[in-house]
């Protein structure tokens, strides 16, 4: 049965309400599941004019090839480049695992496997954009004997416009080590860097950021600890201070160090990588028990690791709690019960928002495979402590046939986060990665990021929520007039609290928050908003 909920979306101050089957806007089809084979990077960027640049992979029929590359791209006034369809980026039948960065502020700068002879492509649109008019450019390609050449390509422009990729070579055998690699554009992919291999891994999970406020750019991935063994990795990363300057022989920092440690935590090949507005970057991993080569156990540790604290941090507690069936429940290739995660920061306060894909073995298709939702949490302290949001898409489909499914997975969350959460993801219908119905891709805005309006309120006010009573969803909006902490709780009729929905620095204005009850039971409770001054508090009424 699919699900029907209200998302509220928010652009430039106009809030509208938008119903679909999963929550989000449908942007586009693909009959692609599976969007990468490692970390999900970036499939949608903000513009600095408020634009929205969205890419994905596509193969028009069957789940193989031709595939091709697709955009969309929705204006600062919420003009629609195309209604639910998107259109090619690439012409090509090969085009691939796609990732995009803003260039020049408001151009979609998307890299992808490209066609033969150029491997690693780059497509930057042009001005006007967001009419689908691109400029192709080639970076280098990582050639060696036996047609091995770099793929898989991740991308980062920075604030000087320097357009940076890292590429993974392929092989013959997906579990071979194969070489991972660095250039840079200076001049808008027009010449490149000689390439340069930053290290050997055995899978496609290396990143690259560029800080919003310096010219410190870094990359980030996972090593293998034993060259024979695709599942045990460490965490890396290597540092540039001025994005043009690496040392990739003796600046790489290991920041797990599983191998020394003797207790058989191990990360994969899902990370995600963004730089605060402090100028720190952040790294998030999923990491296993794996005790033997060919084997782990599925339950799953989300780490957060910050570079200005160099402290780890646990995002989410272990999932899942209890023992995942061995058969009738499959979470697919590349995939952990919780993986797929990504970043984006909120400028006001520096809040870290995370997003991830978690599986549940509660949900899972009539022949036997997972289906995913989006999770979300945020942290304003640095990483300290993380705040879990919960599920976002919540759109479970137990027993579903193909056709009828609702999985959750391959989400990206835009870096910047200042008009709320904006995510793009695959709703896929079909079981598995069959490709045998189109999946939906949906791009979502979720105030969950706590997006607020532009109008200055006269007072401190907390308004009732709405719906009340309600079934599961709320939204809460709030005001304040001037800068002010604050906290926003929720109290049961005992005075316990059941939830913190929010706790930081807040500059003045009109706010909503949605609250995700679905895991409380029904009763009265009650909204308290504080702030160093003031304190005001609403009854609310849960009824399932």
């Amino acid at each position: 049965m699919n699900k029907s909920v209200i998302v509220l979306l928010i652009i430039n101050g106009i809030t509208s309400f938008v119903f679909a089957q999963s929550p989000g806007i449908i942007v586009g089809t693909t009959r692609i599941d599976q969007q990468s084979e490692g970390s999900t990077g970036n499939r949608i960027a903000v513009g600095s004019d408020g634009s929205v640049f969205f890419t994905w992979m596509n193969a028009l029929t069957g789940s193989g090839r031709p595939r091709h590359i697709y955009f969309n791209r929705v204006d600062s006034q919420g003009n629609w480049f195309s209604n639910g369809f998107g259109d090619r980026v690439s012409n090509d039948s090969v085009g691939g695992y796609c990732q995009v960065s803003m260039y020049d502020g408001n151009f979609g700068a998307v890299v992808y496997h490209g066609p033969a002879n150029t491997y690693v492509k780059l497509a930057i649109d042009s001005d006007p954009p967001g009419y689908g008019i691109f400029s192709y450019y080639n970076p280098p390609d990582l050639l060696m004997p036996g047609n091995r050449h770099a793929l898989w390509p991740y991308v980062a422009v920075d604030r000087n416009n320097r357009i940076h990729i890292t590429m993974t070579e392929s092989t013959t055998y997906a579990g071979d080590p194969k070489r991972f690699a660095y250039t840079r554009s200076a001049n808008n992919g027009i010449s490149w860097s000689d390439i340069q291999v930053i290290d050997s891994v055995k899978v496609n999970s290396g990143l690259v950021a560029a800080s919003p406020v310096s010219d410190k750019v870094v990359i980030a991935y996972t090593r293998m600890v034993d060259t024979s063994i695709q599942l045990w990795n460490d965490v890396y990363y290597v540092l540039s201070q001025d994005g043009v300057n690496w040392d990739f022989s003796n600046g790489r920092v290991n920041v797990t160090n599983y191998a020394s440690d003797n207790d058989s935590l191990w990360a994969f090949t899902d990370l995600a990588l963004i730089f605060d507005y402090n100028d720190n970057f952040h790294i998030a991993w999923n990491a296993n028990w794996s005790s033997t080569p060919d084997a782990y156990n599925k339950k799953t540790f989300l780490f957060h690791y910050n570079n200005g604290t160099q402290t780890i941090n646990q995002i989410r507690s272990p999932w899942p709690d209890y023992n995942w069936p061995d058969s009738g429940c499959a979470i697919g290739a590349w995939n952990r019960p919780i993986c797929k995660m990504d970043f984006g920061v909120m400028q006001a306060g520096n809040i870290l928002f995370a997003i991830w894909t978690q599986f549940d073995s509660l949900d899972c298709s009539a022949h036997g495979f997972a289906n995913g939702d989006i999770w979300a949490a945020w942290t304003a302290n640095e990483g300290v402590n993380w705040n879990l949001m919960g599920n976002l898409t919540n759109s479970h489909t137990p027993g579903c046939t193909s056709g009828n499914c609702d999985n959750d997975n391959w989400g990206s969350l835009a870096d910047i986060v200042d008009r709320g959460m904006q995510i793009f993801y695959v709703n896929s219908k079909s079981e598995g990665n069959d490709g045998s119905v189109p999946s939906q891709m949906c791009y979502y805005y979720n105030s969950l990021g706590i997006s607020h309006q532009t109008t200055n309120p006269r007072e401190f006010q907390l308004n009732q929520n709405y719906p009340n009573p309600f079934n599961s969803r709320t939204t809460i909006s709030f005001a304040v007039q001037n800068e002010s902490e604050l906290t926003l709780d929720i109290y049961n009729i005992l005075g316990e609290k059941v939830a913190n929905l929010f706790k930081g620095r807040r500059q003045p204005g009109n706010y909503k928050i949605i609250w995700d009850a679905h895991d409380v039971s029904s009763g009265v409770y009650y909204v308290v908003l504080s702030s160093e001054n003031n304190h005001q508090t609403r009854k609310i009424i849960l009824l399932k």
